[in-house]
């Protein structure tokens, strides 16, 4: 049995460490600006898997919200959605813990809620962590964080920004009911929910690391170096029909 469960673990720290790898990477498969022959070759392929990557990591976020949104004992308060200045959703992130090295990670979508109520286009960002200590298990989780203040969502883009030291993040509030919540007050930097499915006994983001995802951005977008000012204001909202998605189930939980 023991040996069942040693195998069992191994693969799925094989595996996580290639989808931990491949968020990571990502950000670097396409650094330079190809030229014309590239453009022939490589370079379309990437962009294009990219594209598939991006809305398939819409059409999780999706998935996610519902999920935590639906949940059989609680779901996020309405007025937490409702006061949130920016989301972001990690579908399916995984953690992976064997003997004294562990980590995390998982691609997913940010967006600010704007002046007129309306919610922006969706840009990409990266989850990863490293930790030390002795630790054994693996998880994988849906991860919602709701952000007090939109300039600190914003500031993905410029640097990566270390949850709990750069920004303070708490475990938010829960509703175990249909109603808006209204008298709960918004006093954390970060909210966060998950919901998980793995051998660790909690989850913990402290210490996650949140990084403007650029190749994936501008493969989405079709755009070089585009940034958040081009996304929320310079392209059209919803960008596509799995923007439009993601955006309406927003709206649909936010009422």
């Amino acid at each position: 049995m023991k040996t069942i469960r040693n195998l069992f673990l191994a693969t799925v720290l094989i595996i996580s460490v290639n989808l931990i790898a491949g968020a990571t990477n990502e950000n670097s498969k396409m650094i330079s600006k190809p030229d014309a022959a590239v453009k022939q070759g490589t370079y379309f392929q990437d962009e294009t898997e990219l594209k598939e990557r991006a809305n398939k990591t819409l059409e999780k976020a999706v998935k996610a919200l519902e999920d935590i949104m639906e949940g059989y004992e609680s779901s996020i308060p309405v007025s937490m959605l409702q006061k949130a200045e920016g989301i972001v959703i990690i579908p399916g992130t995984v953690k992976i813990a064997v003997g004294v090295l562990g980590g995390q990670g998982g691609r997913g979508i940010a967006l600010i809620h704007k002046e007129d109520g309306s919610w922006s286009n969706p840009f990409f960002v990266i989850l990863g962590e490293g930790s030390l200590g002795f630790q054994l298990g693996a998880q994988i989780s849906d991860i919602v964080l709701l952000f007090k203040d939109q300039d600190d969502i914003l500031a993905i883009e410029k640097a990566e920004i270390t949850l709990g030291a750069d920004v303070g993040v708490t475990a938010g509030p829960e509703s175990k009911g249909s109603t808006a919540n209204t008298d709960i007050e918004f006093d954390a930097e970060i909210y966060s929910y998950y919901r998980s499915k793995g051998l660790f006994a909690g989850v913990s983001i402290k210490g996650g690391v949140l990084k403007y995802n650029n190749n994936l951005n501008n493969a989405f977008y079709g755009k070089d170096e585009i940034t958040t000012n081009g996304i929320f204001n310079e392209v059209e909202t919803p960008f596509n029909e799995k923007v439009n998605d993601f955006v309406q189930t927003l709206i649909k939980y936010s009422k």
